[in-house]
């Protein structure tokens, strides 16, 4: 709308007159209030305390600078392959949490209602039952007998590691066991560079300088060991480092992001470079994640498998003996 000449607030009004969400209608108000009584946009977004720090920072420097236009279509492309990132990490997901959490229902049920009916049965049993069969009448003896014990240790073990994850005390234990995580560590480095690559060519191109994009930065990044890393980069760019120095020989930047930043400092396009940097990582991202499903589909179909056919032959075994013995 910007883009066609129209001012900002009668942008914001059309808008508002055509979402149908209450909540977003009386953001949109709120903003249009707050812009006539003369605060600017980034002032007005702020006001309102539901847009992130990296929008609210990139429209203010695209105001500051000339390029508001310019900053906020760009700012269109980022939140649309961030919300496309998003569906194909929710599809990733729901196969694999729907087939184990399948599986676990099953296997409760099973313990709990099926297996103690062959106990009494087993129980009159003259020979030795199979292996396989003790331990299965093992582990369904221990899950009626402690069932309730072990649904509350399921919950607060969820409920702890809950709480682990969200703790900002335990931000450095949880980046350094994430970063080194056999294979999902290379998933979970992808998408914090995505996310670096991305967050600063935006910055950038809204005419932040870098130590200010930097700063900003360090802020909205998740992971703890790079948040120190981006803080100690703008440190020693103060004292006059450049971003390709600073970047040389780190084990958090990877060759091929390092070499794309060395091209675009030498050619000045620092910003296209990062967002190409970014683009790529978040490629990656997207073909690791596909890779990861193609593989995790067969192994828990396999895994699944197994347990029915050891639950089978737990309770088979036997009855075929007593049947021979009838």
């Amino acid at each position: 709308m910007l883009e066609s000449g129209l001012n900002l607030n009668r942008s914001l009004i059309i808008i508002s007159r055509e979402t149908k969400n209450r909540v977003e209608k009386e953001i949109y108000s709120g903003l249009l209030k707050n812009i006539e009584s003369g605060l600017s946009l980034a002032e007005a977004l702020k006001e309102e305390k539901v847009f992130t720090d990296l929008f609210t920072a990139v429209v203010q420097a695209g105001e500051e600078s000339g390029t508001l236009v310019e900053v906020l279509a760009s700012l269109e492309i980022y939140y649309g392959s961030k919300e496309d990132l998003k569906k194909e990490i929710k599809k990733a997901s729901f196969y694999p949490l729907t087939v184990i959490t399948t599986v676990f229902l099953a296997a409760a049920f099973i313990f709990k209602f099926i297996l103690p009916v062959f106990i009494d049965l087993f129980a009159e049993f003259s020979g030795e039952l199979p292996l396989i069969t003790r331990i299965f009448l093992k582990l369904s003896l221990i899950f009626n007998n402690y069932f309730f014990l072990i649904i509350i240790f399921i919950i607060l073990l969820i409920t702890l590691l809950s709480l682990i994850f969200k703790s900002n005390k335990r931000n450095d234990l949880k980046s350094r066991f994430l970063l080194k995580v056999p294979w999902f560590s290379v998933i979970y480095q992808d998408l914090i560079l995505a996310q670096i690559a991305t967050y600063l060519s935006l910055l950038l191109k809204s005419g932040l300088k870098l130590i200010s994009a930097l700063e900003l930065l360090k802020n909205i990044i998740s992971d703890h060991q790079y948040q120190n890393f981006i803080k100690k980069t703008a440190l020693n760019i103060s004292k006059g480092a450049s971003l390709t120095e600073c970047f040389d020989d780190s084990k958090y930047i990877p060759n091929l992001f390092y070499y794309l930043i060395m091209t675009g400092e030498e050619t000045a396009r620092m910003e296209t470079m990062l967002e190409r940097a970014g683009d790529y990582y978040s490629k990656k991202l997207k073909n690791e994640i596909a890779k990861m499903l193609q593989y995790l589909e067969p192994f828990l179909i396999t895994l699944t498998a197994i347990f029915v056919a050891l639950l089978a032959a737990a309770v088979m075994m036997p009855m075929f003996q007593i049947y021979l013995i009838i």
